[in-house]
């Protein structure tokens, strides 16, 4: 007997009949409790998201009944494995096997409640091992990343080797020895690490470790660095496994290291190391405790100065690289000078400073940002000249109950910074109010071009994932890669609001480049950590004219040892047809390295059919235009079906994005679409992580 009630979801039947089957199943000693709705497939989806703790769905065959269609669609969206059994008044064979193959799991007459209750029972059985396989399968993958998390920021040197060969190592491990990367050790002899002085003894705990999968122990000897040098160690050999094969953990340590050394290490992770000030990462951190524990609440009031050269990139472009580091390790003296004991001072950026102040009063923060100013603004360099005459502009906030993380207090405070700029500079904004609305945060066009520039020179784009998940079972896990532009605070600023600027200053094949690179270099990366993933990279119409993009493409993949067949290459309808030569010979070029392609935004051209076999096109990405009021649209729905059909037709699968809410999911399914993406499955998100075979 389950020691919890059975939660049950009717559709369709009576309040009386429900109450049946729920006597029927305890009076077989087996607790329950339902629910009952109409056969309405909005009402299906609220209570499939919301009940948490939903175990068994039973559906009644009536004449007003919600489609199977429909309903297995919401069930394989939002909850796919959630058990259904269907009843009716009149079963029969032909019956059951429709459904079963649609995706019920038995049908039952509609009055037998001795064969429900077993039924009910079987499929609970199922459901809980079911749900206890996906926890521990959760279970264990949590843990191997926490192990694998854990072993790469260790400051512990280790390796995994395999009969004496190394498998892999983290990045501590490939610092001590002297090794630029992991393609370096791989397939090593370890032996190799070790000084020939101590080989022959190193030699037999190699053969013990060979002989017994099981055995572990600690030994001191001299290891050799690749320069040649000898230093003390102490290793530890345990027993370990990767990927479910058997080797051996082995921790080095280092004895040759002081006190001295680690103390310096421990600086290192805190200070910016060409100014001497605390860096980003230390100084978000103590804001975030300060947000924590005290804004909430009202305690201890602290002030946030936003401080940025303004004319910085203009110096450093005519003095150079060794000038302007030197001005502002200068600058950096002067701020020392001005801040407090009780005040934290940090390198925020590339020439940001941020100080974290205890003063929250009007006329001392004037003071304080006043004074910087004119430091900054009066002090004499030692390389002083007419190109090096630095000013600042300060941004200052308050902070408040608003407050809630360390990169809140920060996004206000370079919006301040953002207020004095535009007034030319060299000046103070102090605010206490809220962040400013989207379209009022977004910079104008001219300092979106300076910002471009910017995150060009110094890797400030950011890749963001959205899921693409399957209606019909496929659980491959495939995402479509988008764009994030980073402003100074690190702040996320959407494609919409700068591609068509990066278009205008002609630099998209430039960021396509950008884009297929760190796409391939994570995707290279999540393989290696075990996900079988791929992603859909998009690739501009203005790329289509460079005769070397396919040799750029197949040196991402030889630099990060990753497979054509990964990658999924898309390109926009209507830029396509205008690019048809060019994309012809590209495509036919990524055919032979294994990637697929996909066109995006298909399905508006007068004849969209037209292109379908101009070159190899292995997905389809219906416009998103398609599924705005497909509900109602009957017209529209057709054109869809009709559509999906001659593309399937040519063995091409097909995406529609765009998917918003449950209305559409049914029509799509039913249409037999393949793939969705939307903001309903999931936004854009910085991490993958979206659980392709949630409950």
């Amino acid at each position: 007997m389950p020691e919890e009630a059975i939660e049950l979801l009717v559709l369709g039947n009576t309040t009386p009949e429900v109450e049946a089957y729920l006597d029927a199943l305890r009076n077989n000693g087996n607790p329950a409790h339902a629910s009952r709705i109409e056969h309405d497939a909005d009402l299906l989806a609220t209570d499939l998201k919301e009940k948490k703790l939903l175990d068994l769905l039973i559906l009644t065959i009536e004449s007003d009944s919600l489609s199977t269609t429909q309903l297995f669609a919401l069930i394989g969206a939002i909850n796919p494995i959630i058990p259904v059994i269907a009843v009716a008044d009149e079963p029969d064979e032909e019956m059951r096997l429709e459904l079963m193959q649609q995706g019920a799991k038995d049908l039952v007459q509609r009055k037998d409640h001795a064969h429900l209750v077993q039924v009910i029972l079987r499929e609970h059985k199922h459901l809980g091992i079911l749900r206890r396989l996906q926890r521990a399968e959760r279970q264990l993958e949590e843990a191997e990343e926490r192990c694998d998390a854990l072993t790469e920021s260790s400051r512990d040197s280790i390796a995994y080797v395999h009969e004496g060969m190394h498998v892999t190592a983290n990045r501590a491990y490939l610092e001590l020895f002297g090794l630029a990367g992991e393609d370096e050790i791989e397939g090593l002899p370890i032996l190799d690490m070790i000084a020939s002085s101590e080989h022959k003894t190193f030699k037999k705990l190699l053969r013990k470790l060979s002989a017994d999968a099981e055995y572990s122990t600690e030994v001191k000897t001299s290891c050799l660095r690749n320069t040649g040098s000898e230093f003390s160690a102490e290793l530890h050999f345990t027993p370990a496994s990767i990927d479910g094969e058997p080797c051996t953990q082995v921790i080095i340590r280092d004895q040759s290291i002081s006190r001295e050394v680690e103390e310096k290490l421990r600086l290192l992770s805190t200070q910016d190391v060409q100014t001497g000030l605390y860096n980003r990462q230390y100084f978000l951190g103590q804001l975030d405790e300060e947000a924590k524990h005290h804004f909430g609440q009202g305690n201890n009031p602290q002030t946030l100065f936003y401080v940025t050269l303004d004319n910085f990139t203009e110096i450093r472009s005519k003095t150079g690289i060794k000038a302007s580091d030197a001005l502002l390790m200068e600058v950096a003296g002067e701020l020392r000078k001005i801040v407090s004991q009780q005040e934290i001072l940090a390198r925020f950026g590339d020439h940001t400073f941020t100080i974290l102040s205890p003063t929250q009063e009007m006329k001392a923060t004037e003071s304080i940002a006043s004074n910087i100013c004119n430091k900054v603004a009066s002090h004499e360099y030692q390389d002083s000249n007419s190109e090096m005459s630095p000013t600042c502009s300060i941004g200052a906030v308050f902070s408040s109950d608003d407050v809630l993380s360390g990169h809140d207090f920060v996004t206000q405070a370079y919006h301040a910074c953002e207020q004095a700029r535009s007034r030319g500079g060299n000046n103070f904004h102090i605010t206490d109010t809220q962040l400013p609305e989207e379209s009022e945060a977004t910079a104008s066009e001219a300092n979106l071009s300076n910002l471009i520039r910017y995150a060009f020179e110094n890797d400030r784009f950011q890749l963001a994932f959205q899921p693409m998940v399957s209606l019909h079972g496929d659980t491959r896990e495939n995402y479509a890669i988008t764009i994030r532009l980073l402003d100074e605070s690190q702040e996320e600023i959407q494609p919409d609001h700068f591609l068509s600027q990066v278009k205008t200053m002609g630099r998209m094949p430039e960021l396509d480049r950008w884009i297929i690179r760190h796409a391939i270099e994570e995707l290279a990366k999540q393989r290696k950590q075990g996900k079988k993933i791929n992603f859909f990279v998009n690739i501009s119409g203005a790329s289509l004219d460079d005769d070397t993009l396919l040799l750029f493409i197949c040196d991402c993949l030889r630099d990060f040892e990753a497979k054509g067949s990964w990658v999924i290459f898309q390109f926009d309808d209507n830029e396509a047809r205008t690019h048809l030569h060019q994309l012809q010979k590209l495509t036919e070029g990524l055919k032979k390295i294994k990637c697929k392609t996909c066109i995006d935004h298909f399905g508006l051209a007068k004849k969209p059919q037209a292109i379908l076999g101009s070159f190899p096109i292995d997905f389809i990405q219906f416009h998103s235009s398609f599924l705005s009021d497909l509900f109602e649209n009957q017209d529209k729905q057709d054109g869809l079906n009709h559509l999906n059909e001659l593309i399937q037709d040519q063995n091409i699968k097909t995406i529609s994005c765009g998917v918003e809410d449950a209305s559409s999911l049914a029509i799509l399914w039913s249409i037999g679409v393949n793939y969705i993406r939307g903001y309903f499955i999931q936004e854009p998100s910085s991490s993958i992580d979206y659980d392709f075979h949630t409950e």
